[in-house]
């Protein structure tokens, strides 16, 4: 197990699966704002400098925001991304069928809206598997990968892991 701990204030922040007892170091959401105040570092900067794709999410599954590795991994452009819908951000096919991302059924079991929503509303954490059936020109493709979210004052920090076709 690999916990977590605020390198400010000390408490926990999260536990992690893990084979091995180990200590880690992050900044809860309390002392966040205290990091990027003493860093001088705007928070798009902060997150582009994270090597995992992240997304910024607000209820509904509504991106406010990526970093440089979530950019290049969707291959769009920050002006494509804010404001939008995940489905629609990751060209998921669903996204496309009448209601779009959100009011299909295939929503109702989408691990990413599923993890949003949960994170939100309990302020837990979520890991899971994930899957999107991608709409491209040339046929859908599925993709498979690990998210894990983290409530961050009234938003969800999306993180995309270990992305794979198949």
């Amino acid at each position: 197990m690999i916990r977590v701990v605020c390198c400010y204030c000390k408490k926990p922040v999260k536990t992690l699966p893990s084979a091995m007892d180990e200590v880690s170091h992050g900044v809860c959401d309390r002392c966040l704002p205290l990091l990027v105040r003493e860093l001088g570092q705007p928070m798009q900067e902060y997150l582009d400098e994270l090597q995992a794709p992240v997304l910024v999410v607000q209820d509904n599954a509504r991106v406010i925001s990526a970093n440089a590795a979530a950019r290049t991994l969707l291959s769009k452009e920050q002006l494509e991304i804010c404001g939008e819908l995940a489905g629609d951000v990751i060209g998921c096919r669903h996204a496309r069928e009448p209601g779009g991302c959100g009011k299909t059924r295939h929503c109702q079991s989408c691990a990413i809206r599923q993890c949003v929503t949960h994170t939100l509303n309990t302020g837990e954490p979520c890991r899971r598997k994930a899957y999107a059936d991608l709409g491209v020109v040339s046929g859908d493709r599925r993709i498979r990968f690990l998210i894990e979210t983290e409530k961050v004052n009234a938003f969800v920090r999306l993180t995309i892991h270990d992305v794979r076709e198949g």
